[in-house]
């Protein structure tokens, strides 16, 4: 982490926002722009503040081409006051192939902390190693895609129908056993 003294004058105050294990950028970002007290209205007004050409409002949509750059890291870390390291895990290695749509996650995962882990987006990766059961794209009641915003918004479960995570469970862990 910076601390106080690590800041120069022209460096806004935010409030600590600390990643969770696994978490995606997009998912941060989204979580340290509505933190309570930051309030950031956009990832557009977020690239300003972070300045260095940080393309925000892509890292927000999960498009990581070009790939971060040192100076873009470190003017994110002077904002976020999350140390450089722990933000450059949050993107895909460079080895790691993803794609940005649909998003994808693990009902089991989001029922007990609903927030985008990265590893989802991953394109050999098919279901959920702790859990056991596939990913999902979209609801399984209303077949509303699911975006990274509504996750972490609603947090409960599906933002269009209402369906809760731990009924998606209970569907997935059905459809296994057939």
């Amino acid at each position: 982490m910076l601390l106080e003294d690590d800041r120069d004058d022209t460096t806004p105050w935010f409030n600590v926002v600390e990643p969770k294990d696994g978490e995606s950028i997009a998912s941060f970002l989204l979580r340290f722009r509505h933190a309570k007290a930051n309030r950031i209205s956009s990832a557009t007004r977020l690239g300003e503040l972070v300045g260095a050409d940080t393309p925000v409002h892509c890292w927000e949509k999960l498009f990581f081409s070009p790939k971060p750059t040192q100076k873009q890291l470190e003017a994110l870390s002077r904002v976020t006051r999350v140390e450089v390291d722990r933000l450059r895990q949050m993107f895909p290695a460079q080895t790691e192939q993803s794609r940005p749509y649909p998003i994808r996650i693990c009902a089991a995962c989001c029922q007990e902390d609903a927030y985008h882990r990265l590893a989802w987006q991953f394109i050999p990766v098919k279901g959920c190693n702790q859990h056991g059961i596939d990913l999902l794209m979209k609801c399984p009641n209303c077949k509303e895609s699911f975006s990274i915003f509504g996750l972490l918004e609603e947090a409960k479960g599906c933002r269009n129908c209402g369906m809760r995570f731990k009924s998606m469970v209970k569907n997935r862990k059905a459809s296994r056993q057939n």
